[in-house]
């Protein structure tokens, strides 16, 4: 596998995000395979941000390590990011803007660009030296400018002839300014990929599988999630923003209980507000799906940053014990699965799907093939349209799967109560069971353990808890979750280039866990825990529903995403 990473440094404001997406347009419609992940300050204006852009003839699971291509903008960029520069790498740089003095100039070879200059001269716009520099960039990766063209065609069309020229300009300056040369060949397939981030992903899913209710508080780096269903209220969702979180869960909950298949986001503050109502939902056995995408903890933490330490408090989280589902997406495209797939689980089992995103997948940016929204099932579970005249209705029944029947509020002979307390197979209160009555405490414990049993229930009707395995016949294996799962394929693919065999098991189904498959799974393996979290929590669930102590760990809890070369460096140390 070939592939260069690209990466434009500058100050926020300096129009980086859209150059960085620019340059992912460009090259996934090139046929080529694309990864973008930034880096920015969690404040409004300033500070040194980044986008660094990956771009391959294969797939690619992570941002990748180290830049081959720099774009400073500015001083800071240098200062940054000369650190991260790979061997052989080029700096692209602005004369008047940006001194290369510190670059070690043999790692590096700074290639002038008078960005600002020509920017002025085709445009007078200052903000259109970032096109300069993309158009530069596209001549030293060896990709035909004239597909760009057409993209800035598209992209600024509705503001007129003059800003389109301006922009093809500016790229062509770039792409033939001398010293601009092609260093390296990437080699598209012909195939038209789409570029989306995982919140993005995840909320076509959702929409595909008939959500038509989301509720949120804005919160990094859920928010993405949040501006999707705003923005597509045309195609038959509704999109409310709440006060606050606590209001955002208790209007999902609503709706779910209404008929209507809904969802919730936030990261870990709110999520911490949410989970009284979660037990709500447990009660009600109301199903909702609420995405928590994780950052770095506790409080505030870093709210721009990545971290995967909200797994134990998602399967713990709200007062007593109720069947619960938490899952974790590994990539941008599962990410549109799991989105799909929660909400069908959800009135599946009438319980809550927790989705377990974090601030690398929500908003890193993928290449993929088309979604087809139309093949995405949908169940809606045991839902009864009729009354068979017997009289009330039974909407908590005792039943031999723990699944009772469930009905949409307004259907003639089906009326039912929707209590927060514990209750009998109509949802009427037992508050005689103050009072000791033999009755109501039997009907209490009947009732607990009709919903537990669904726990079983999923375990036997569902394949998606048995965790995946790749490369099944290799000696070592990474044991991980969520994002972290595509960084160690690509050790995988890495330490397979030194002669080791490594393999993965990756657990995106978490809870509940299938204990039974799990240490048929596990048993015998050499196993490297691999985890965004200091405490080893994957690990944790492990041993305490297998046994299995998982000895050797790999763990990252900076707020830094992992990239392959890491692991297998790491991996490498664990186990010469």
């Amino acid at each position: 596998m070939a592939s260069v990473s690209v990466r434009i440094a500058g100050a926020n404001g300096d129009g980086i995000e859209s150059s960085g997406a620019l340059l992912i347009e460009a090259a996934a419609k090139n046929g080529l395979h694309v990864f973008g992940y930034r880096g920015y300050q969690s404040i409004v204006g300033g500070g040194h941000v980044w986008y660094q852009v990956r771009i391959g003839d294969s797939d690619l699971h992570s941002h990748g390590r180290g830049i081959d291509i720099l774009v400073a903008l500015n001083q800071d960029a240098i200062l940054h990011q000369k650190n991260s520069l790979n061997n052989n790498s080029i700096v692209i740089y602005d004369p008047s803007k940006v001194n290369v003095d510190a670059l070690d100039t043999s790692k590096s070879r700074a290639v002038k660009l008078p960005m600002l200059d020509i920017a002025m001269e085709v445009s007078g716009n200052p903000i259109i030296r970032n096109v300069v520099a993309i158009g530069a960039v596209l001549k030293f990766i060896g990709m035909d400018i004239g597909e760009f063209d057409e993209i800035i065609k598209t992209r600024f069309g509705k503001k007129g002839d003059k800003v389109v020229d301006g922009n093809i300009q500016a790229a062509a300056r770039g792409y033939n300014y001398e010293g601009v040369e092609t260093a390296c060949k990437l080699s598209g397939d012909g195939k038209h990929r789409y570029v989306l981030d995982g919140n993005v992903a995840l909320s076509y899913g959702a929409y595909a599988a008939g959500c038509k209710f989301y509720a949120a508080y804005p919160m990094t780096p859920a928010s993405g999630i949040m501006t999707w269903f705003a923005s597509n209220e045309s195609k038959g969702v509704f999109f409310k923003q709440a006060e606050d979180e606590i209001s955002a869960i208790n209007m999902t909950i609503g709706a779910s209980v209404a008929g209507v298949r809904a969802m919730c986001g936030t990261s870990g503050g709110g999520f911490s507000l949410m989970v009284e109502a979660l037990g709500l939902s447990g009660m009600l056995e109301a199903p909702i799906v609420v995405v928590n995408s994780q950052r770095t903890g506790p409080s505030t933490g870093f709210p721009t940053k990545t971290e995967q330490a909200d797994l134990l408090f998602a399967m713990h989280a709200s007062q007593g014990e109720f069947p619960r589902i938490v899952v974790a997406p590994s990539s941008v495209k599962e990410s549109f699965r799991i989105g799909a797939e929660a909400l069908n689980l959800a009135e599946r089992y009438q319980v809550p799907v927790i989705i377990l995103m974090d601030q690398y997948l929500s908003e890193c940016v993928d290449s993929v093939e088309q979604f087809d929204l139309d093949k995405v099932s949908i169940d809606r579970g045991k839902i009864v349209k009729a009354s068979n005249g017997t009289g009330k209705f039974k909407r908590y029944e005792l039943t031999g799967d723990g699944i009772s029947p469930r009905a949409f509020p307004g259907t003639k002979g089906l009326e039912h109560i929707a209590p927060s307390d514990e209750h009998n197979e109509y949802g009427e209160l037992m508050s005689d069971m103050l009072a000791g009555l033999d009755e109501s405490i039997e009907m209490r414990k009947k009732m607990h353990e009709k919903r537990m049993k669904k726990i079983d229930t999923m375990l036997k009707n569902e394949t998606v808890f048995v965790p995946k395995v790749i490369n099944e016949g290799a000696e070592y294996f990474f044991v991980t979750f969520g994002s972290t799962t595509g960084s160690a394929i690509e050790a995988t693919e890495i330490l397979k280039g030194k002669g080791r065999s490594f393999g993965v098991v990756s657990f995106e189904y978490i809870m509940p866990l299938d204990k039974e498959r799990t240490l048929k799974l596990l048993e015998g393996k050499k196993l490297i825990d691999v985890e965004a979290n200091y405490t080893r929590q994957l690990a944790q669930v492990i041993k305490q529903s297998t046994g299995i102590e998982i000895k050797d760990s790999i763990l990252r809890y900076d707020g830094e995403a992992f990239t392959g070369d890491e692991i297998a460096e790491r991996a490498l140390l664990l186990t010469n």
